[in-house]
């Protein structure tokens, strides 16, 4: 079984370092930037969360570890569904529609468009708007532009707070999720005990089949 885990660099990797030391064997000690660790013919393959999804989806790797976030992101933008179990709570996030109170938004800048797509389709008041995609890092665009408002991770909320964001609306919980294809690697991972299946977001379910869609799940 292959199993890929966000890698040492993303915001995900600690907490889920913890947890996995619950359900995997410890893995023989490799070079520190080693990114394929390999035990008992199982492997583990580091690399961006954001990918693990689309990993997965591939059929590259058995089962993912992520941020339940990314996971409805790729679902949404390719239109596919996998699998969701939701782990022990890690790193508890919302993921949020944040501007300055008042403003006439026409922008909103986020790493998730395909979220940000389908949560304004849904909306019965939602006015036209320019979805840009951007990685991270945006408060300081979105009070830079007065027509400006974001789709964005938050945590503390203070990064919303230092940049001037005083509306916080939020859209959806996030925390540490196993994705696959199919059951089977999960509970050869976990055990026969089910972990509680996550569904997307119920405003997903009012968004066009299409919100998003960017082509197959080998494209970019």
């Amino acid at each position: 079984m292959i199993i890929a885990l966000p890698a040492p660099s993303s915001r995900l990797h600690d907490p889920i370092a913890g947890l996995s030391a619950t359900f995997l064997p410890e893995v023989t000690q490799q070079h520190p930037r080693s990114l394929l660790r390999h035990w008992n013919g199982n492997s583990i393959v580091f690399c961006r969360g954001f990918d693990v999804p689309r990993l997965v989806a591939m059929g590259i790797v058995d089962l993912g570890i992520t941020g339940y976030d990314v996971c409805v992101e790729f679902s949404l933008a390719y239109n596919q569904k996998l699998i969701m179990r939701s782990m022990p709570a890690a790193r508890t996030s919302f993921v949020s529609y944040c501007t300055v109170s008042g403003r006439n938004v026409q922008r909103i800048y986020t790493e998730y468009p395909a979220i940000a797509q389908a949560w304004l389709a849904a909306r019965v008041d939602a006015s036209p708007c320019d979805i840009v995609h951007l990685r991270g890092a945006t408060e300081g665009i979105i009070r830079a532009d007065p027509h400006g408002a974001g789709v964005l991770l938050v945590t503390s909320g203070t990064t919303l707070q230092a940049n001037g964001l005083d509306l916080d609306v939020p859209l959806m919980a996030t925390d540490v999720c196993a994705v696959a294809r199919t059951t089977e690697p999960i509970e050869r991972a976990f055990g026969p005990e089910v972990l509680p299946e996550l569904e997307m977001p119920s405003f997903c379910a009012q968004a066009p089949a299409s919100a998003g869609k960017r082509g197959s799940a080998g494209g970019d």
